[in-house]
């Protein structure tokens, strides 16, 4: 609980400051047209609402006894989180995220898959292969293929040409 009360006032902060930097750097534009810098601070407003809204619902749903007893049980709620499946699934997302460029596309879907399914709980291997080779295949052709995405092929020579081989395989449109 108290977790959420640190979030929330981390990402309300963070949201004003890359408003006013989103205000301060980008160049304006014309008053009649919708310029580069007015999109970024719409979706910032309506993040700031949105926080601001989560806040009130905060503050409205709990007692100030027990706001206080969660600070108080912060440092053990932290441990829970680092422990659960949870923070588990976001360093898989971050790990994914920072392997991308190197490993390519394919590569990294294919192992992100596997192990995001072995960690909600499948344990039949055939199953998660099959899907995960189906649903990297499906994204790479939707992406790719369809909508002439470029996705990264890799730095590392092996994997590189491991893509090629595949792109080669799929007709374009």
């Amino acid at each position: 609980m108290a977790l959420e009360l640190i979030v929330n006032l981390i990402l309300l902060f963070g949201c004003i400051g890359f408003f006013v930097n989103v205000s301060t750097t980008m160049p304006h534009s014309a008053v009649n047209e919708l310029g580069a810098e007015q999109w970024p601070q719409a979706i910032l407003i309506l993040l700031i609402l949105a926080i601001g809204y989560n806040l009130f619902k905060y503050f409205r749903n709990n007692r100030r006894e027990d706001i206080a007893a969660a600070f108080r049980d912060f440092i053990p709620s932290v441990g829970r989180l680092l422990k659960s499946k949870l923070f588990t699934g976001m360093v898989l997302v971050v790990v994914m995220a920072l392997m991308y460029e190197p490993v390519g596309f394919i590569v990294t879907c294919l192992l992100f898959l596997i192990a995001y399914g072995l960690l909600l709980g499948q344990r039949n291997i055939p199953v998660l292969l099959l899907s995960s080779v189906l649903i990297t295949v499906i994204l790479y052709i939707g992406f790719s293929v369809m909508l002439g995405v470029m996705l990264p092929r890799g730095q590392f020579l092996p994997l590189r040409n491991f893509a090629l081989f595949i792109e080669s395989l799929v007709p374009r449109f």
